[in-house]
C-alpha cells in the first residue's frame, strides 16, 4: 500500500464496518474449521497493522510477517512483539512450521510478483493437513481510485481462485465471494462515479457504517450455511495435501 494508507488502515481497521465484518468471518472459520485452533500455531501472512494478530493472542505461538516497515511500526504501536519483517514469497520460517495461516488482503497486492509462487509458500510453512484462509478483491470491473491506493495489481474471480489452490499443493474447502449484498452499491459506485475518491464505500461512517454493518451481520449469518454466487471479494479455506 502507499504508506499513507498504513496510517488509515491502523486508525479505522478495528471499528470499520468492512474489517469487522473480515475478522469476524475470519474468526468463524476459524472455530468452524479448527475448533482448537487457540491451541495451534498460526501465522498471519502480511499482518498489516496487526488487528488480527492481536485478536488471535497467545504470542508464543502465533506470528505476524509483513513487507511494509510501516505495517511493523504500527504493529509495534499496538503493542504487538511478535511481528517479523519479511516477504511472502519467501517467508523467514522453517518448512511445517504452523498449523493454520491467515492470508488477508495479500495476493491481490503489486508486491506479489509470483502469486502461485507465493500460494506455494505458505504452503511450504504448513504442516500436513494445515488449513489456509484467503481472502482477495473480486473482479476487474471492480478496481478503483481506491485499489490505486492500496496498489492493487489484480482482482480475482472464483475459477482463478479455484486453480490456484488446486495447482498449488491444497485442497479447497471452501470457497465463496462475499459483501455479496452491498455488491449494487459497489457496482453503482464504479459506474457512475458515486466514489470518486475510491474511498467513500470503504470508509462510510455515522448512520451508513451502521447500516452497513448490519447488513454484513446479515450476510455473516447467510454464510454460516451457504456460499454466495458474486460478491465485491472471495475468501477461501483450503487444507495443504
Amino acid at each position: 500500500m502507499q504508506p499513507a494508507e498504513y496510517e488509515t488502515m491502523f486508525r479505522v481497521e478495528e471499528t470499520h464496518w468492512w474489517y469487522r465484518a473480515l475478522h469476524r468471518l475470519i474468526f468463524d472459520t476459524l472455530e468452524r474449521e479448527l475448533p482448537d485452533w487457540r491451541e495451534k500455531a498460526i501465522l498471519d501472512a502480511g499482518c498489516g497493522t496487526g488487528v488480527i494478530l492481536k485478536q488471535l493472542g497467545y504470542p508464543e505461538k502465533n506470528i505476524g510477517v509483513d513487507l511494509a516497515p510501516e505495517a511493523i511500526s504500527f504493529c509495534q504501536v499496538r503493542g504487538l512483539k511478535n511481528v517479523r519483517q519479511g516477504d511472502i514469497g519467501a517467508l523467514p520460517f522453517a518448512d511445517a512450521s504452523f498449523d493454520a495461516v491467515i492470508c488477508s488482503s495479500v495476493l491481490y497486492h503489486q508486491w506479489v510478483n509470483d502469486v502461485a509462487g507465493a500460494v506455494r509458500e505458505l504452503g511450504r510453512v504448513l504442516r500436513p493437513d494445515g488449513l489456509l484462509l484467503v481472502n482477495v478483491p473480486a473482479y476487474g470491473f471492480l478496481h478503483s481510485a481506491h485499489d490505486d491506493a492500496v496498489m492493487t495489481g489484480r482482482r480475482f474471480r472464483k475459477n482463478e481462485i479455484r486453480s490456484l489452490l488446486l495447482e498449488n499443493g491444497f485442497a479447497i474447502r471452501r470457497l465463496t465471494y462475499w459483501t455479496t449484498l452491498l455488491f449494487p452499491l459497489a457496482v453503482l459506485a464504479r459506474t457512475f462515479g458515486g466514489s470518486k475518491s475510491g474511498r467513500d464505500f470503504q470508509r462510510s461512517v455515522g448512520f451508513t457504517s451502521h447500516l452497513f454493518l448490519k447488513i454484513m451481520s446479515l450476510e455473516l449469518a447467510v454464510l454460516r450455511k451457504f456460499s454466495l454466487p458474486f460478491g465485491v471479494a472471495l475468501f477461501a479455506v483450503a487444507q495443504k495435501n
